[in-house]
């Protein structure tokens, strides 16, 4: 194996697959949800902001894992997909300090969620996460319904390949919703074609005309390259069989009958003896 060429496994060109067919799924959901959020957030949030749509991308696992510390995050399940819902950025303390009446905190603020800001906000995420569920549905059929179990953020974190959409606030309010899902539980299987077994008759006429090629095989010469190089105009050299032997017939490489060499009109042909069964097939 070249040095310079890494190898990919299998599962993983699997994985990416399934993202590709992932990502726009979940961009359509986002595309038809941002309203809904942005109308649910209305009345947890102050000033003037917009929520837009940035983009979907693949992660893997550790990623999503780093990314997640300090977030508020919620977990889902819809028919056999699981998802992770999180916010984070000043947009949590912002509507923290709303909720208790106090002023704004600065939207440039990167410091971490304090815990108390992150139990403020459990109304706020809530009601986000709740105006997500039509939107899914429209696309997916199921019910998105909330989930507290923990494993579901742990299935995430050590899956290969993870579907990531994020929303960006800005104006007045700063901050990002993400939301993660592995991409193999967001695409439709396709549904199996019916096995319909072919008549014989059916598969016999549809073969009847592929052309094939037959070769009789008059005799053959072993010969030494020195020999093959000496050759010259009007040498003989003489075939292993007699002229009344039975020579090979094959079709397509595979010996299918014996037959004996005959002149018809004037023509050199092979007259068949003996048909060979069971050749060329396979047990």
């Amino acid at each position: 194996m070249d040095p310079d060429v890494e190898p990919t496994r299998l599962a993983l060109i699997a994985d990416d697959r399934s993202a590709e067919a992932a990502r726009p799924l979940m961009m359509t959901v986002m595309n038809r949800w941002v309203r809904r959020a942005s109308k649910a957030l209305r009345n947890y949030l102050p000033g003037t902001w917009t929520l837009d749509v940035i983009g979907a991308e693949s992660v893997d696992g550790q990623q999503a894992k780093e990314e997640l510390r300090g977030a508020w995050i919620a977990g889902g399940t819809c028919g056999t997909a699981e998802l992770v819902f999180a916010v984070q950025g000043p947009v949590i303390d912002i509507a923290a300090a709303k909720r208790c009446g106090a002023a704004a905190p600065e939207s440039e603020t990167t410091r971490t969620p304090s815990a108390i800001s992150l139990r403020l906000f459990q109304p706020v995420g809530r009601a986000l996460f709740d105006s997500l569920g039509p939107s899914w549905q429209e696309i997916y059929d199921h019910d998105l319904t909330p989930s507290g179990d923990l494993a579901i953020v742990q299935r995430l974190i050590e899956a290969r390949t993870t579907v990531r959409v994020t929303l960006a606030f800005s104006g007045s309010v700063a901050g990002r919703v993400q939301i993660y899902a592995r991409p193999e539980a967001l695409v439709p299987k396709q549904a199996a074609l019916a096995a319909i077994k072919a008549k014989s008759q059916s598969v016999a006429s549809a073969l009847s005309n592929v052309p094939l090629d037959v070769v009789a095989e008059l005799g053959t010469l072993r010969m030494s390259l020195g020999k093959i190089r000496s050759l010259e105009r009007g040498s003989t050299h003489v075939l292993p069989n007699f002229v009344d032997s039975r020579v090979p017939v094959y079709v397509a490489g595979v010996l299918k009958a014996w037959a004996k060499p005959v002149v018809c009109r004037g023509v050199l042909a092979v007259q068949i003896i003996s048909v060979v069964h069971g050749q060329g097939t396979q047990s």
